[in-house]
């Protein structure tokens, strides 16, 4: 073969798989409004405090239907991703803006699942003040493939029934529309 015709094969196998990947993000793989979440387990947090927060008691694995609350603003994060810490300190407002609400402090809790992460990733992220509310790893990316590999960020927020009422994947740079569909969702 010659470097032409190699350097033609890899571009349309480049091509190949770059459709793959949009056609999987847009073909109806991920979570939509309206859509009930698989069944899938987490990893508990290690912290007891995020535990209580999430009240859950002291087992190793949870579901979201765990979760004491009407509403979890759900979070899929990667640890190196970019975007994701683009928009951790919005969602870190966000949080503590949810908490000083009277009508959504104990209506709403956020929950960050980082995809593949090991614990002393998650302890990185911890250190580094990125998060301020409860991130929980994704070690083996069980729950990232059961929720279709989505790309980070993907925020949805997710009913007591695990039904999605709302799945946004990409940075949220609205907060305020944000909080005006968290206010009209979680009421």
């Amino acid at each position: 073969m010659t470097a032409s015709v190699v350097w033609r094969f890899c571009l349309a196998l480049g091509l190949m798989v770059a459709a793959g990947r949009a056609a999987s993000v847009y073909a109806g793989d991920l979570p939509r409004e309206g859509d009930v979440l698989p069944a899938f387990s987490l990893v508990s947090p290690q912290s007891p405090e995020d535990r209580a927060v999430l009240g859950l008691s002291d087992v190793a694995t949870f579901s979201l239907g765990d979760v004491a609350a009407p509403c979890i603003i759900f979070e899929v994060i990667g640890v190196y991703c970019p975007e994701c810490h683009k928009q951790a300190p919005l969602f870190d407002k966000l949080h503590a803006r949810l908490a000083k609400d009277p009508n959504l402090s104990g209506r709403v809790r956020m929950l960050a699942m980082a995809a593949g992460a090991t614990d002393k990733e998650l302890e990185y992220l911890k250190k580094k003040g990125s998060y301020q509310f409860c991130v929980v790893n994704d070690p083996e990316y069980a729950a990232h493939k059961a929720l279709g590999e989505p790309k980070t960020p993907f925020t949805m927020i997710v009913g007591s029934q695990g039904q999605v009422l709302y799945a946004h994947l990409g940075v949220i740079t609205d907060m305020g529309g944000f909080y005006s569909t968290i206010e009209r969702l979680c009421r």
